[in-house]
């Protein structure tokens, strides 16, 4: 029988994954407790473990590759997992947003992440995209970037297009007192830090006059109600169309993306 080849893991990884079992199998025993009612369960209080292992360092990570049978050369890592109350994880955590069903995960974001660093994310907790905000907003950016190995412009980057502006509609409304109609477009992550993005139509600012996450109404001229709409936070997280709303006004047919009465057609962003 072949032995596998010994694995060279970051320290951190290897609690990081002890730590998961532990919880898992936690969870499993108090399922078990609850469906079965039993009066009386085990709880996981302290693991003492003495990992026999070579030490690098890699860039300033430590790294350690386990001793293999009979190996008198490796260090002895003595680790102890000890439980800890709810209460103290409060007193020393960052305080993220619990996760909710109107929320983006990032792994459907579209964002520009590998399934290891969505791993890494998720191992402190960072599994949407309104976590990853309040981790910014916090001023924790930097040391979730140490903490996951992950870059902090790529983080930046990555949240920028997360919440770039996404659109479901666009519609005219029924003409104001002063006798100009307004653009209505519907769709969500169309308002950040309070400012709405900037708009354009065909290469041309528009005016926004009202502006919430999920509609912003335009004042477009009278020659912009169809054409390309370009929406954008910052350069990172542009988002362009093709809309008309004259055309549909003539009754032809709409895509399954189109609005209620006016044609949307998404372009490469």
């Amino acid at each position: 029988m072949r032995n596998k080849p010994t694995s060279i893991v970051a320290l951190e990884d290897f609690i990081q994954a002890v730590q998961s079992q532990l919880d898992t199998a936690q969870a499993r025993m108090t399922l078990k407790a609850q469906n079965d009612s039993l009066p009386l369960t085990f709880a996981i209080k302290d693991i003492s473990m003495d990992l026999k292992a070579h030490v690098e360092m890699d860039s300033g990570e430590v790294r350690i590759k386990p001793a293999g049978s009979g190996d008198t050369n490796a260090s002895t890592l003595h680790l102890v997992f000890t439980a800890i109350t709810k209460p103290m994880i409060e007193e020393n955590a960052i305080q993220l947003s619990t996760d909710n069903q109107d929320d983006t995960l990032l792994e459907e974001a579209s964002v520009d992440l590998t399934a290891d660093e969505l791993t890494r994310l998720d191992g402190i907790g960072v599994r949407t995209v309104s976590q990853l905000r309040e981790v910014r907003k916090q001023g924790f950016g930097r040391s979730v970037g140490r903490i996951t190995r992950l870059p902090i412009e790529k983080l930046e980057r990555v949240l920028s297009q997360a919440t770039r502006p996404e659109v479901k509609g666009v519609e005219a409304e029924d003409r104001t007192s002063d006798g100009r109609r307004r653009l209505r477009i519907r769709g969500r992550n169309l308002i950040r830090d309070g400012q709405p993005p900037r708009a354009e139509i065909n290469g041309e600012a528009v005016g926004v006059v009202q502006a919430s996450d999920t509609d912003i109404v335009l004042t477009p001229r009278s020659d912009q109600f169809g054409g390309q709409l370009s929406l954008a936070f910052d350069d990172k997280s542009k988002t362009d169309l093709w809309f008309d709303i004259e055309a549909n006004a003539q009754g032809e047919p709409l895509s399954t993306a189109n609005a209620a009465n006016g044609e949307v057609k998404e372009l490469v962003q």
